[in-house]
């Protein structure tokens, strides 16, 4: 390689690589580690749990400790297998967390970079253009939320790669596993877009040719991500989302027309109204300095690009509106597909590509232009304007913690520990109303989310996992609907719950059963007897519904007739066996979730025997047993996983092989 080259494409590489520090290093050094909501609640326990056991040797496929317990390696959002997860692996969490950060900020602003130099654009100006995405509003916004931070740090890679298939498949399979795969058509779509208004005119053959290239590199990319695809899908469609989201759902946080100052600079709004860490989907600023430089380049443009640009932008404007105005709310209910997209505000990200182009090409104008002396000084002062401007925005614009606070388990966590036994546990519905609190750790403490997870404390209910088998949701929604803690209560021995916790007293009776055990954070009590797996009689076992149907259980069952409590034990967190004597030919009542890849094994005689799964109330199960001791063991042994692994090894095999024969030049 030529020393020359090298420095010229090294150097700016530094230069993010320092730049990426800025947001990151006021709080790092000071001892502090960003902390808040979707952060603390579900990406720790997302990277926490997989990293604990693999590193104990076993992969990742199931989580018991959520939802009744659910798949862990088709829960996307944990990204669980994506390169960029290293760091959880390898240091605690605060740690793996800075470079996490570090490397994503890195990554988002270098790549701008590189795509704008592609496009022909001097360094000073496409360090311009990394230096907006990579520090703007935007990408600020998204530090909590790392699948959304690391899927969009990849986005210029779409737009470096476009004409190179083999590298955007790379791309494309990257950003999947990065977690938060439903903002890949939306990026697509940015790219087609910015290539069909940076297009020359007649050049209709070349987008022939481009179209088929990422026909072949999207094919290529599933492939490659099919370990995850293949489980994901089949976790898609055992959801309940399945069948699309509500409106209300799915119009929640946008923008209204008065936030759209928030697309220049957090000073426009008064300050007890800008918040990056609360008000995240509004927070995607450019900066002043941005926007004169993204004038400037608007205005240098061609009209043909120019307009396409801006359409591309107030296209994106418009549509972060959702339902605040009659216009874009027709748009939203008569438009399909973004039915599938939840949040409004969330489609900023569309505009980013255009608006660092935008930047980056005033930049350029600015140093090119005649009209000022020494224009290119003042090209250069507009971009480090621009760096200042966005690092002062950004400077503690998180909210941070001590770094000890992920693995500060606190004394709830501690009570659970010692005294839930084989049950689980259940917030209720009342404390994610709750707003008592006295400080970080109090809320840190209080087992919101899935913060449960790494403390393996199985839960029968939770919240922030957007893709929840039906049934366990259906059964959690059933508990959650009851009028009273009495009457939830009477489902608790049908779902393993033997401990409510609630953000005051409750009335309770003799009949419901539930004892109240004191205060630690919240109001425990506890109800005596349960099980997570019960024998019953011939005929009741036959009639124990396989749906709930109407969010009732019929009344019969509400008192657990005839039920028998036998032993359930987890052996590791894919594998649990049930066992005990049966007084009669009967039926066994497994509260664990039904759910395709389970397999059970009945242990009556000299061997096992397969043993059918039948489900029962929605969520659970149940299964035949013989007169006499009996064991049933489970495993978790999914097919979905063993084809999108075979697919994946396969594919990886051949791009390695292409690559191979491409850079020895061999022709196998």
């Amino acid at each position: 390689m030529n020393p020359r080259r090298w420095d010229r494409d090294a150097w700016p590489a530094l230069f993010f690589a320092v730049l990426a520090l800025l947001p990151l290093a006021p709080a790092w050094l000071a001892g502090l580690t960003p902390f808040w909501g979707d952060l603390t609640y579900l990406h720790h326990p997302w990277r926490a749990l997989p990293a604990q056991l693999i590193q104990a040797g076993r992969l990742p496929w199931w989580n018991p400790f959520v939802y009744f317990g659910m798949p862990m390696a088709a829960s996307m959002q944990g990204a669980s297998f994506s390169p960029g997860t290293l760091p959880f692996h390898l240091f605690a969490f605060p740690t793996g967390l800075a470079l996490f950060h570090w490397l994503h900020y890195w990554m988002a602003g270098w790549l701008m970079y590189l795509w704008l130099r592609s496009l022909r654009l001097s360094s000073l100006a496409s360090l311009a253009g990394g230096v907006v995405y990579c520090l703007g509003g935007l990408m600020l916004s998204r530090m909590q939320f790392l699948n959304h931070l690391a899927v969009l740090s990849l986005a210029p890679a779409l737009l470096l790669f476009f004409r190179r298939p083999a590298l955007l498949a790379l791309a494309l399979a990257s950003a999947f596993l990065a977690g938060y795969p439903v903002f890949l058509p939306g990026l697509a779509l940015a790219a087609w877009a910015m290539r069909l208004a940076l297009k020359k005119p007649g050049d209709w053959a070349a987008l022939g040719r481009d179209a088929a290239g990422w026909l072949g590199a999207a094919a290529l990319a599933m492939g490659l991500v099919a370990m995850v695809l293949v489980p994901g899908a089949e976790l898609a469609m055992e959801s309940r989302r399945s069948g699309g989201m509500g409106l209300a759902e799915t119009l929640a946080w946008g923008f209204e027309p008065e936030d759209w100052v928030q697309w220049v600079s957090p000073l426009l709004v008064p300050l007890s109204e800008f918040d990056a860490a609360t008000g995240w989907w509004k927070c995607c600023y450019l900066g002043f300095a941005g926007w004169f430089a993204a004038g400037l380049g608007l205005a240098g443009l061609g009209r043909r690009k120019a307009a396409g640009l801006a359409l591309i932008f107030c296209s994106t404007a418009f549509l972060v509106l959702g339902g605040s105005t009659s216009a874009s709310l027709a748009v939203w209910k008569s438009v399909p597909v973004l039915a599938l997209i939840r949040y409004p505000g969330n489609l900023s990200y569309l505009a980013w590509p255009c608006l660092a182009l935008l930047a980056a090409a005033g930049v350029e104008a600015l140093r090119r232009s005649r009209r000022w002396g020494g224009a290119g000084t003042w090209a250069g002062v507009l971009a480090l304007t621009a760096v200042l401007e966005l690092a002062a925005y950004g400077a503690a614009a998180m909210p941070s913690a001590e770094r000890g606070i992920f693995s500060s388990a606190g004394p709830l966590v501690r009570r659970l520990q010692e005294g839930l036994g084989p049950g689980r546990y259940l917030l209720s519905p009342r404390a994610l109303e709750s707003t008592a609190g006295w400080g970080v750790k109090d809320w840190k403490w209080r087992l919101y989310g899935l913060t449960n997870a790494p403390f393996r404390l199985p839960s029968a209910g939770n919240f922030g996992e957007p893709l929840v088998p039906a049934g366990s949701y259906a059964f959690m929604d059933l508990l959650y609907n009851q009028p009273g803690a009495d009457a939830a209560s009477r489902l608790f021995r049908w779902c393993g719950v033997s401990v409510l916790l609630t953000p005051g007293e409750v009335p309770v009776s003799r009949r419901g059963g539930l004892q109240p055990e004191g205060s630690v954070l919240w109001e425990l009590y506890r109800l005596g007897g349960t099980s997570r797996a019960y024998w019953f009689d011939e005929k009741v076992g036959a009639s124990l519904p396989a749906d709930i149907g109407d969010r009732a259980l019929p009344g019969p069952f509400l008192d657990l007739p005839g039920g028998k409590a036998v032993g359930l034990r987890w052996t590791r967190e894919d594998r649990f066996v049930v066992e005990g004597t049966a007084p009669a030919q009967g039926w066994v009542y497994v509260a664990e979730t039904f759910y395709p890849g389970w397999q059970a094994f009945l242990e009556s005689g000299d061997r096992p025997a397969p043993a059918e799964r039948v489900k029962a109330l929605s969520a659970f199960q149940k299964l035949r047993v013989p007169a006499g001791p009996f064991r049933l063991l489970f495993r978790y042994d999914p097919w979905t996983w063993q084809l999108g692994l075979g697919l994946s090894l396969a594919c990886m095999v051949g791009f390695c092989l292409y690559w191979y024969n491409r850079l020895v030049g061999v022709r196998l």
